[in-house]
Parts: structure tokens; sequence; C-alpha cells
């Protein structure tokens, strides 16, 4: 940076950039080669962000303060004073060099800069102070935000306003109460008479801020209707939301009723030994319910609230015709439009919520008591047995096809079409395509296995995915701790302590398949389907060590009482 320049260090200037008039400070200057100045080193009062404040600008870009309101003040007597004369060659030597501020003027007359307004009050500045963010605030708004806020911030940047290191703006705060005071338009009604007007001249003086093709008034017009165009987008998927909360809310209570229905029936032949049992799982049931239709309303609630809002700020501005207001609705859109984009997607999902309802109150309820009803119960519970047609050569099964241990062949027989080659897979008899049914399976030392159900029809030679698209409804048990139930998108479950059996549950007109831990009856997941079809038990050891080949892996069993 060349040395200061005596003449213009330390003055206020206008300058334009990017189409914007802003207050700036020289602090140096750089000459040409011939002496002459060339470049000003400015520092921009009040600019935002802070690595932006200071640079080099051409001379040209530069228009003495001063200077400025002087030629607006001449401009303005000489409009106020003489009729106007046609003709640049009649135009004094003030009016001419008023002219030559082309850089700052226009054509168009325009409301108060946006650079002079304070973002608190949306006036144009009164004593304004640097803040240490570097934006500018009214002292009065200043004081107001302080004293009524909490935690006080800026409400340009939002960022902790302490108060402590804010410095008075006199250069803003001058430009400011010479456009406040002479310049701004007079409100209607309160227009002041000036001897043209009463001699038939109707001229006004106009102020004159940015150049450019389009006014503040036409930006601002524009801004407002890409806001609101905005706003009401967002109205119509808010309301859209607020039905699908209605139906959901609907949906829940249907879900609710048919639940309370059905553990009215599973309870009808115990109703003289469990009503005290009936009772109390109907009112976790209703708990249950009526925590998650609580949430649902709350944020239906608010949704309702927040079209409210929206409906009453888009009807204040299309109702607004006054113009000297145009531009103070905008910065209201913008932030509505920025809070709405914040929304959050509701916190619930009613499929999980419908699940995990149907695992605990539609499972085997009746087994639940059944040390209490232990004769009512047995027959009740299924016992599959394994299908030695359909188990892999490796798979040793015994004691009446109920228990499954791994035993390697070393010359395996020709494979049958019936029999699983690709895994250690075996299903089990009698097929399903009716009722309701539940089984358990002993997992013994294994830690790692497959359990659950599926169709009769699924390959035997051919990988395939346990999916319920490929026809699998199944829950794996790995490393002893975890339950990884394979829906759509798998699942995984951590346990407390690996469980010694694990119990499946079948309504096939239902469309039900649910898993639980027998010793506490404990839902672990729930599938919900469309059967078609003959179902099968489904078991697999997923894998072994040479150490359990002669050992139990799995044995299927119907339930002890």
């Amino acid at each position: 940076m060349g040395p200061g320049n005596e003449e213009s260090g330390g003055k206020s200037f206008l300058c334009l950039k990017d189409n914007i008039w802003r207050v700036v400070t020289v602090i140096g200057s750089r000459r040409t080669e011939d002496g002459g100045l060339e470049d000003f080193y400015v520092h921009y009062e009040g600019c935002d962000p802070p690595e932006e404040e200071e640079e080099w600008v051409d001379r040209k870009c530069l228009v003495p303060l001063g200077e400025a309101v002087q030629g607006i003040n001449r401009e303005k007597r000489k409009v106020t004073e003489e009729p106007r004369k046609g003709g640049k060659d009649n135009m004094p030597p003030e009016q001419k060099k008023c002219k030559t501020l082309e850089a700052f003027a226009s054509e168009e007359p325009c409301e108060v800069p946006e650079q002079l307004i304070c973002p608190h009050c949306l006036d144009a500045f009164t004593d304004p102070v640097l803040l240490d963010c570097g934006h500018n605030l009214c002292n009065c708004c200043l004081s107001s935000i302080l004293s009524k806020q909490p935690s006080p911030s800026c409400p340009r940047c939002l960022k902790f306003l302490s108060g402590q290191n804010c410095k008075p703006n006199y250069a803003l705060g001058s430009l400011a109460s010479q456009i406040k005071e002479g310049y701004l338009p007079q409100p209607a009604g309160k227009l002041r008479e000036r001897p043209e007007d009463k001699a038939g001249d109707q001229r006004q003086a106009k102020f004159y801020v940015s150049p450019g093709p389009a006014s503040c008034t036409e930006k601002q017009k524009d801004n407002k209707a890409s806001s609101m165009n905005q706003l009401q987008i967002h109205l119509q998927q808010l309301r859209g939301q607020c039905e699908e909360q209605e139906r959901c809310l609907t949906k829940l209570s249907e879900i609710a009723y048919s639940l309370e229905q059905h553990l009215e029936s599973e309870f009808s032949a115990l109703q003289r030994f469990l009503q005290e049992r009936k009772e109390k799982l109907q009112l976790e049931l209703h708990e249950e319910v009526s925590e998650a239709q609580m949430v649902m309303k709350q944020e239906l609630c608010k949704m309702r609230k927040e079209c409210q809002s929206i409906e009453k700020n888009l009807g204040s501005i299309l109702g607004d015709k006054d113009q000297s207001t145009l531009g103070k609705g905008t910065p209201l859109l913008t932030d509505r439009c920025s809070q709405i984009q914040n929304l959050n997607s509701p916190s619930w999902n009613l499929a999980d919520i419908e699940n995990h309802l149907l695992g605990r109150f539609r499972g085997p309820v009746q087994f639940t008591t059944w040390r209490d009803m232990k004769d009512m119960l047995e027959p009740g519970l299924s016992c599959p047995r394994l299908d030695p047609d359909t188990a892999h050569p490796d798979l040793l099964l015994s004691e009446g096809n109920h228990r499954l241990s791994y035993f390697p062949v070393s010359h395996p027989p020709t494979i049958s079409r019936t029999r699983f080659s690709q895994y250690l897979v075996a299903l089990g008899v009698p097929k399903y395509k009716s009722g309701k049914h539940y089984w358990e399976l002993e997992i013994g030392r294994n830690t790692e296995c497959d359990v659950g159900i599926s169709l009769e029809c699924i390959s035997r030679k051919d990988p395939f995915v346990l999916t319920p698209a490929d026809g699998c409804w199944v829950c794996s048990v790995r490393g002893g701790r975890h339950i990884v139930a394979f829906d759509s998108s798998p699942k995984v479950f951590k346990l407390q302590e690996k469980p010694r059996r694990i119990g499946v549950y079948l309504d096939y007109e239902g469309g039900q398949i649910s898993f639980y831990n027998p010793q506490i009856m404990e839902h672990f997941y729930t599938f919900r389907a469309s059967f078609q079809g003959s179902l099968c038990a489904y078991v697999s050891p997923c894998s072994v060590t040479e150490g359990e080949t002669s050992g139990q892996l799995l044995r299927l069993f119907q339930g002890q009482l």
C-alpha cells in the first residue's frame, strides 16, 4: 500500500460496489508512474463478512460524501425554486455538477437503501452503533435488545451480542440523517405545500440511489412474489401432512380396536381364571396406544398452528396495498420460509407401532399364562418335525426327527432334488395352510443359527436370500447376543444374554409371524405378509466347528409347561 494521501486519507466517501452504494473511509492511495492518483485503499463501514472490509478501488468509483449530499441539496433547491428549463445547455453549473454523480444517481426514485435501514426497527438508522460482528443497529434498538432478550443476538447474523465493544458509526448516521430528514416520501395527507404546487408546478424532488435496470421496488416485488409462492407450496405440503396424520390416527384407533377384540376372543375360554391378567394386558395396550396418540396429536397440533400462522401472514401481506411498506414484508416471508425448511419429518412410524403392538398383544397370549392354565394351553401348541427329505446331507436327524446335528459325509450320496445342497437347511412338517401355530427351537451350544418359516417351494439347489421377497421369514442368532431379523432391510437387536430357546408364532390368516424369548415371552420381531401356498418351519445351524460335529445343535419340540 502506498503512502497515505493527505487530501483523501481518513475521509468518508460513497463507493459503488456490486450496484450498491456503501460508506467507505480512505486509508491510503497509490500513484501512477506520472505521479497522478490512481487507486485508493478503503475500509467499508459495517461490511460482512469481515474479510471483505478493506480493498483497493478505482478512484472513479468514489464520490465524496459531503459533495454528494451538497449536490443533492442543490438539486432539490433547483427543483423547488426555479421552473425547469428545457435542454442541457440551459442547465445551471450547479445542476450540471449534481448530474455528474451518475455513479450513485439513476432516473428512477427509490426507497431508503437497505444499507441505511436498521434490521431491528426496519427504519432509517438513528444514532447507529457498530457491533462486534460488523453490523449496525440504532442506539435505542441496541438498548432494547440488551434489556428484553435473555440471550441477546444480532438480528442479521444471530451472533451473541455483548454490547460492550460497540462504537458510534458517525459516517453512517450522518448519511442516514440527511436521507431521513430531507428525502423520504412524505406520508399521504401530510405533504408539505410548496409555492410551485400553488402555481400549478407538480414537480417533486427525487432521491436517487443505485443504478440498474430494475428499481428497488421491482426487486422487492419479485422477492415478495417468490417468497409467497414458496409459502403457498409449503402450506399445501403441510396441509397434506395434516391429512396424512389424521388418517394415521384413525388407522391406529382401528388397530387398537381390532387388538382389543382379539384379546377378548383369546381370553373368552379363560375369563374365569384370567380376568385379572386380561385387564392388565388391556391397560398396557391402552397406555402404549395413548402414548403413541399423544405424540401424534402433539405433532398434528403443531402442524395446524403452523398452517394458521402461514395463512395469517399470507392474508396480511396480500391485503396490504400500502406501497411504502412493500419491502417490510420481505424479511418476514424469508424468515418463515427458512423456518419451514427446517421442519422435521414425524418422529414416529405407524408400521413400527403396529408391529410392536401386534407382537405384544396378538402373539401367543394364552401361552404367556402357561403356569396357571397348563391343561387348556397344551392343545394349542404345535410340534413340527424335521423332514429328512429336505435336510442337507451333512445334517443328521434323530429323536423322531426333532433333533438336528452336524455330521459331515465323506462321500456324499446322490442328492435328490428335494434336498438342500447349497446351505445347511432342513424344513419341517407338517405344512401349514391355515390356523395359528406356535413352537420352540432349543439352540443348545450353537451360537449362530437361523430359525423361522419359509415357503415349501423355496429353491433347494440355487442360492437364495433370507428375505420375504424370496419366501423366507427368518430371524438369526449371531454371536449368541444378537438377533437379526431379515426383513426387506435387516433389523439387529442386542440381547442381554444368549437365549436358550427361540419361540415362533404363525397366524396364517392374520398374516403374522412373530419371534419370542420363551423364558420371559419377550417379543423380538414381527413380520407382516399375505401368505399364499404351504408354509414350513425353517431351521439352519448356519456354521459349525469340528468340536460340534457329534453334539446336539438344534432341537424342535413342543413347549413344556
